[in-house]
């Protein structure tokens, strides 16, 4: 049985990510300001630091493209950073621009490529994209009405990804990567900056989108026709990250405050009902280690790894 351990940081972990290392196994990264650290779960074995000039990320996400290593872009003031996954050291790359990103997304597309799309914050407050495989810049992707903070891709099943962004105006936009064209009217409801998006695939076969604002409010919609599912839930009173996941075949969410000393709360994905605290800390992860489901959440003193109770 696996057991609650924590696994220090020096400072505190703001962003947590899980990646396949070599062996094919997980491995946990978690990022603070001046540097990111990488373990093995099982053995809580640190793997990898990502030290030399890590800049602070506003975001970051782990990419695996087939046949290759698993690489890591970063959202910084400064650009996208690419840095190798298992070494932790930086990738040298003249292609990825020099306007901060916010926010950052992957996807696999329908032809088997993978591309990287960025929340760029600056004017024109268009989305950015990289191919992951070459790490060379693509064709921008829409036209926000203001400065984009977060950008997601919600997988449909049968249909392919739908890429979204919001940002200062509170809205949210949907555009389909394939045409480029922006799917519907823009999602309104969120009276505040919304910070967090994510989705899950419900066991009819449907998907739901849920965000989250830096008010604390979650809210829930149809990914394609944008219309809201059940009332507005009031998770937190700041900025909130949301997880969903599937628990036994019930939807749940995973919401936490994105400031230290927090908790998480666990609600179902549906009825918008509070179901339990299942951890303490803040922007939890889930992953599976020997076979048992793990959360990980920050703390000030570091990750904390605990199992997840199954309810």
């Amino acid at each position: 049985m696996f057991e609650e351990r924590l696994l220090p940081h020096p400072g505190i972990p703001w962003i947590l990510r899980t990646f396949h290392g070599p062996d094919g196994g997980v491995r946990l990264l978690a990022a603070g300001s001046d540097t990111a650290l990488a373990w093995d779960p099982v053995t809580s074995e640190q793997v990898a630091v990502f030290d030399d000039g890590w800049p602070g990320t506003c975001d970051f996400v782990v990419c695996h493209p087939e046949g290759r290593d698993p690489v890591l872009a970063v959202a910084t003031e400064e650009g996208l950073w690419w840095h190798d996954s298992r070494t932790g050291l930086r990738i040298e790359d003249d292609g990825a621009g020099t306007d901060t990103i916010w926010g950052l997304a992957h996807a696999r597309m329908p032809d088997g490529t993978h591309t990287l799309f960025g929340a760029n914050y600056f004017d024109p407050h268009v989305i950015n994209r990289w191919d992951v495989a070459t790490r060379r810049p693509l064709p921008d992707l829409g036209s926000h009405d203001n400065h984009i903070v977060a950008v997601a891709v919600v997988e449909l099943p049968g249909r392919g990804p739908l890429v979204t962004a919001t940002g200062w105006s509170h809205t949210i936009h949907r555009w389909d990567p394939l045409t480029g064209v922006e799917i519907g009217a823009p999602l309104v409801g969120h009276e505040k900056i919304v910070r967090w998006m994510d989705a899950v695939t419900l066991p009819d076969g449907r998907t739901l989108f849920v965000t989250a604002d830096f008010g604390g409010q979650v809210r829930r919609w149809d990914p394609l026709t944008g219309e809201a599912v059940g009332e507005p839930i009031q998770a937190h009173q700041d900025v909130t990250t949301v997880l969903p996941l599937l628990v036994n075949g019930r939807a749940q969410l995973l919401t936490s405050s994105d400031t230290p000393g927090g908790v998480v709360r666990r609600w179902d994905a549906l009825t918008g009902e509070l179901l339990d605290e299942p951890a303490t800390g803040f922007n939890p992860v889930l992953l599976t280690v020997c076979g048992e489901q793990v959360i990980a959440t920050a703390t000030p003193d570091g990750v904390r790894l605990a199992p997840l109770r199954l309810t």
